[in-house]
């Protein structure tokens, strides 16, 4: 079972040092140029989704589509499946910078079976006002876990856009969707339960060399990251991804903290609520977790604890474990509400620090009856070491148009308002220090160019 807990202390004297102290290296550094948020421009094929179940045009394992959706319209996808595999089918919307979003904006995503039985269904909202940023989860068809839906035949993606009130965004949204299979285990085969880490609380990573990562603004441009401390800079209505290599019997916790800034007008004079947020998606873009946190300037952190990774973990009922049932590249999705530019002035970036923990020994898979990766399922020695915050080079779906520059198995997600005295705070000046003398450096390398998604 999910264990929330949210704690805020003030440390004043100490956080004004720190504050004062980054402001003076912001200074010494000169002010950041002007930009705009980068944006995850939706790839892959186009494919128009049918307004019925009759009609509807065919998917393909592994492949990329897109499409667009409109306020309280209905698309229908077709999947063929057989009776053995489990398979995973994502949606995503992405509404545009400056979209009017009310609460409850977002889209309901099923998989429906041969028969028409409802196999899975879940919903990605925004929950908040005003942040216009990606909003998507992904459904199942899980096989032997007495499921409703174990036959062969043809299945469908169905996608319904919802809208929270009459002042919603009335345009059509870009649609990024795709489905995966995983194949069966082989007969007789029987999987390791997941393993025992331990049940203290999670702690963020102090120690180590800081890293520079350029997050995209989609899970295709995503940065890879392993463990460590990595920097970043996050434009008031930007999301950026990252994504964490985490293998059989392994777990992975993540710390983001969104570094103190001077207010516009010398003083944190403004409160923004769900200012910075946190979220976290399986391998096969499965929404597992997310917490947000207000912000007015001050240090703000956010973490996030997933459980160990476990083929078992599918047979349980509590739905985030359930989620991290494979091996693979874990998604973690840092936004910054687009009224922080009232709190950070201007076309300033809020300053990220990303603290990914990856612990346990890597265990040898499940004996699966065929290839996993093709789904996107297990974690190579090239994963692990080539994830060094560099975004991917050649991909459909590449950076936004000339925008960016810069434990018992379970999860517990914690939030602090401004730091502590102590380690955590020794830390902090550290990374203001580092972030200071690679300034310039950083600032032409998070500069992704031109999209050609």
């Amino acid at each position: 079972m999910k264990r929330t807990i949210v704690t805020a202390a003030a440390a004043l004297m100490a956080l004004a040092a720190l504050q004062g102290r980054g402001q003076a290296l912001s200074d010494d550094a000169g002010a950041p140029a002007a930009r705009r948020p980068a944006v995850w421009q939706p790839s892959g094929e186009p494919l128009a989704g049918h307004f019925a179940l009759t009609g509807a045009p065919r998917m393909r394992a592994a492949v990329t589509y897109r499409d667009t959706i409109r306020p309280g319209e209905t698309r229908y996808y077709g999947i063929k499946l057989d009776g053995t595999s489990s398979a995973y089918a994502s949606a995503f919307a992405v509404p545009p910078p400056g979209a009017r979003v009310t609460y409850g904006d977002g889209i309901e995503v099923e998989l429906i079976g041969a028969d028409g039985t409802l196999c899975d269904r879940d919903d990605a909202a925004l929950d908040d006002q005003g942040a216009p940023r990606p909003v998507g989860t992904a459904v199942s068809r899980t096989a032997g876990a007495d499921s409703p839906c174990d036959g062969a035949g043809q299945y469908h993606l169905r996608v319904r856009r919802t809208s929270g009130s009459g002042g919603s965004d009335t345009t059509a949204w870009p649609l990024e969707l795709r489905y995966v299979v995983e194949p069966p285990l082989r007969p007789g085969a029987t999987p390791e339960p997941a393993p025992y880490l331990g049940s203290a609380s999670p702690t963020p990573l102090t120690t180590g060399t800081v890293g520079h990562a350029q997050g995209g603004p989609s899970p295709e441009t995503a940065a890879p990251v392993r463990t460590g401390i990595w920097q970043d800079q996050v434009l008031p209505g930007e999301t950026r991804f990252y994504k964490v290599p985490v293998d059989w019997g392994q777990q992975a916790t993540v710390f983001a903290d969104f570094g103190g800034a001077q207010a516009a007008g010398g003083a944190s004079s403004s409160l923004v609520g769900s200012g910075v947020r946190l979220r976290a998606y399986s391998p096969v873009r499965k929404f597992i977790t997310g917490a947000g946190h207000s912000y007015d300037g001050r240090l703000v952190r956010i973490g996030t604890q997933l459980a160990p990774v476990s083929y078992t973990n599918r047979t349980t009922s509590d739905a985030q474990v359930s989620a991290v049932r494979y091996a693979g590249w874990y998604y973690f999705a840092v936004s910054v509400h687009p009224k922080v530019a009232q709190v950070v002035g201007g076309g300033r970036p809020v300053a990220l620090t990303l603290r990914v923990d990856v612990k346990g020994t890597a265990l040898p898979g499940p004996p699966y009856a065929g290839d996993p990766a093709k789904a996107g399922i297990g974690v190579s020695a090239h994963d692990v070491t080539g994830a060094d915050g560099t975004p991917p080079t050649s991909s459909a779906s590449a950076a936004a148009p000339s925008s960016s520059s810069s434990g018992t198995p379970g999860l517990r997600l914690l939030a602090f308002g401004a730091f502590g005295t102590g380690t955590v705070l020794l830390a902090g000046l550290a990374g203001w220090t580092v972030l200071a003398r690679r300034r310039d450096r950083g600032r032409r390398a998070m500069d992704p160019g031109p999209s050609h998604g």
